[in-house]
Order: structure tokens, then C-alpha cells, then sequence
């Protein structure tokens, strides 16, 4: 017997799960997703926010100069620098 014919042999379909009601459906979720959600302090929050403002700021400074410094070679190119 070979080896892939082995491993390839199939398992039976899983057995169809009973219909239950809408209501212990998201009571299932619940316990099995949100409960188990840690959330950040505010403290955490405010720090996450804040670096998130400075990496805006570094983006936005890197991108204006970049774009200054295409421009002015741009004008160099062209000979509107004097």
C-alpha cells in the first residue's frame, strides 16, 4: 500500500448540528467571542491615539519633503531656478 493512498482515505461528514433558536444562537456567541475580549484601559487607548498622531506627523513631514525636493528638481530641470 502506498503511502499517499493511505492518507487519503476520506472521514464521514460531520454530523448536521440540531437547529437551535435565534436567541441562544447570539447567547452562543457571546459567551464564546465577546466575553472573552480584553478591552484597553482609557490609558492605553489615549497612548495608542497619540502614536498614532505622531506617525501622521512623521508621514506627513517625510511626504513634504520628499515632494519639496522633486519640485525643486523639477525647476532645476527645467531652468525656472535662478
Amino acid at each position: 500500500m502506498d503511502a499517499t493512498t493511505a492518507s487519503s482515505k476520506e472521514l464521514p461528514a460531520p454530523a448536521p448540528r440540531a437547529r437551535r433558536g435565534l436567541i441562544q444562537f447570539f447567547r452562543e456567541v457571546r459567551r464564546e467571542g465577546i466575553d472573552k475580549v480584553t478591552w484597553p484601559t482609557f490609558r492605553e487607548t489615549r497612548l495608542t491615539t497619540l502614536m498614532v498622531f505622531i506617525m501622521v506627523a512623521l508621514t506627513m513631514l517625510f511626504f513634504f519633503v520628499v515632494d519639496w525636493l522633486l519640485a525643486y528638481g523639477e525647476r532645476l530641470l527645467i531652468g525656472a531656478v535662478s
